[in-house]
């Protein structure tokens, strides 16, 4: 054979064996993207999922777990008491008690603003413990209205056993207090 032909055979060749491995690349990817669907649907089947909500929102929802299920002694967080710091939105609830809501990017519009956590800060010197208590579990109602008061009292006391230290802005509270939050979620 002469070699055109040798070099077109070798073409031919080489391009049956690419379109082959290119669908079977195709063919994988699906099965892979399908396989991958079905893991997730199960996954929040079994654990349910966290909807992604603006700050706005989720102060909405907080404020109407305060509204709802209080003898109006505790207030709702205001914009009146508002101060925005290191990127995070402080609301003053009573003296020494704030809901502090961390967005996932800062940007200064919370209708906006995807809510990463919220927090209860409450400081040493505060008199309201009790208070805070109640705001603490409309909190968590907050951000999951299907948990029961039993099982939020669960949660707390687990928590309070644990004897948690609050250091810097409550970071080891919070990381506490959601994973003890995620386990009881997925029980």
């Amino acid at each position: 054979m002469n070699k055109k032909k040798i070099i077109q055979i070798g073409i031919i060749i080489f391009v049956i064996v690419f379109v082959t491995i290119c669908v079977a690349i195709v063919q994988f990817s699906k099965h892979n993207l399908e396989e991958a669907k079905k893991d997730l649907q199960e996954t929040q089947e079994k654990y349910g999922w966290v909807e992604k909500e603006s700050v706005d929102v989720l102060v909405a929802k907080f404020n109407t777990q305060v509204m709802d299920n209080n003898s109006s002694s505790l207030n709702p967080a205001s914009t009146d008491y508002l101060t925005e710091s290191n990127n995070e939105y402080w609301y003053g609830l009573i003296e020494g008690v704030y809901l502090v809501v961390v967005p996932e990017k800062y940007t200064g519009d919370k209708t906006t603003e995807t809510v990463n956590y919220t927090l209860l800060y409450v400081d040493k010197t505060s008199k309201y413990e009790s208070d805070a208590i109640s705001y603490i579990k409309y909190l968590i109602k907050a951000n999951n209205s299907q948990i029961t008061d039993s099982e939020i009292d669960t949660l707390l006391e687990d928590t309070r056993q644990k004897k948690i230290v609050i250091t810097e802005k409550g970071k080891k509270f919070k990381k506490n207090l959601l994973k003890k939050y995620k386990n009881l979620k997925n029980d």
